[in-house]
């Protein structure tokens, strides 16, 4: 195995952008028009790379300016995992127009109550399509999508990562695919290196070492970290991302198919974790459920909303929002809506059936989940 190496690139932002939030994709907004034009990124190294067909957006809005390309891959042996994918990036996109829309009409009107010149704010999304899946490590597909808007102030892009391995069974690929079972001591070595080289840049005590769910991608045989604006380092740093070389040997194997009647994931509930609420619904805790049927979680503390993703299968729920939906499901109701009981968030029982499709049994010693 090759020594990790790694050194901070620097990413240009534009002047004049407010954060625009940390989350996954949500559902389409029927109030943004689209366009498609045909881009190909060109095969570098095989004759079948995954190639980007991009979506330009458009607001209505008089009160924002866009400069929005949404890339969908094309290509993939899986495609149904494609269809997921793109489903999950064109979908956060509008989600971050419908959001901008909101805030600029609340701008415009505040501009014109106080009487002054309004300037319309601005969103732009951008992609780079980092590897095609034929460089090393060969089949890993590597996206970034960066987000910002401008609205006068400062603030910060989001980048979104994307990691896939190309195959009839596409799946995630993660830090511990490419860097081993020490992945979090191997970069936060790294990090914490960096650091101590360059300490006019970084605020080391804010570093408290990568999360599980750490922004990265792959581009020229390397593992590429990526923090957000301010994590860790002033401004001047920009996004700060931190190369590691990987094994030139290093090939990433698909997960294997498992055998008939091996498949299912199970979860118990005893009846103490099962609440009901005022209308009579059994609620049950999200978190344990999700995570128990290998689902990745993460909490939304400005906006009560919780998002769940495995693969390219993501959803989200918020609290109080009697809202539910799955890929490219519609929105369903379910007659209870998500809810905080003692600092844990619950769903109702029918989200686990009906929204991730588990089976669900109920019995006198609790739930039983198998999905």
């Amino acid at each position: 195995m090759k020594k990790n190496t790694w050194t901070m690139l620097k990413m240009g932002v534009v002047g004049c952008v407010v954060v625009v939030g940390v989350s996954a994709s949500i559902l389409p907004v029927a109030s943004v028009a689209s366009a498609d034009t045909a881009v190909t990124i060109a095969a570098t190294t095989a004759s079948v790379p995954v190639v980007i067909k991009e979506i330009v957006l458009t607001s209505k809005s008089t009160d924002l300016t866009t400069n929005i390309k949404v890339p969908q891959l094309t290509g993939m042996l899986d495609t149904k995992y494609q269809d997921e994918l793109n489903d999950i990036i064109l979908s956060q996109a509008n989600k971050d127009i419908a959001s901008w829309e909101k805030d600029a009409a609340k701008a415009a009107a505040a501009a014109k109550d106080n009487g002054y010149t309004y300037r319309p704010y601005g969103l732009t999304i951008i992609y780079t399509l980092k590897s095609d899946g034929t460089a090393h490590p060969s089949g890993v597909v590597s996206l970034t999508v960066t987000t910002y808007g401008e609205t006068g102030g400062t603030g910060m892009p989001r980048v979104d990562t994307y990691n896939v391995l190309n195959a009839a069974a596409a799946q995630r690929v993660t830090l511990q695919d490419l860097l081993g079972a020490d992945y979090k001591a191997t970069i936060d070595a790294g990090v914490i290196a960096k650091m101590d080289e360059d300490p006019q840049y970084f605020f080391k005590d804010q570093f408290k070492g990568i999360s599980s769910e750490q922004g990265f991608f792959v581009e020229k045989g390397e593992a590429v970290v990526v923090f957000p604006k301010y994590a860790i380092a002033a401004g001047v740093a920009g996004s700060p991302e931190f190369r590691f070389s990987l094994p030139a040997d290093l090939i990433i194997k698909p997960n294997p198919t498992p055998l008939p009647g091996t498949d299912k994931v199970k979860v118990e509930l005893t009846t103490s974790d099962v609440e009901q609420n005022a209308d009579g619904y059994s609620l049950v805790p999200f978190r344990k459920v999700a995570e128990g049927l290998g689902y990745t979680v993460k909490w939304n503390q400005d906006t009560y909303t919780a998002e769940l993703s495995k693969g390219a299968q993501w959803t989200s729920v918020s609290v109080g929002k009697d809202s539910y939906f799955f890929a490219k499901m519609a929105p369903v109701a379910l007659g209870a809506a998500p809810v905080i009981l003692n600092d844990s968030l619950y769903v109702p029982t029918k989200f686990v059936s009906d929204i991730l499709k588990a089976e669900v049994t109920i019995d006198s010693t609790g739930i039983h989940i198998a999905q």
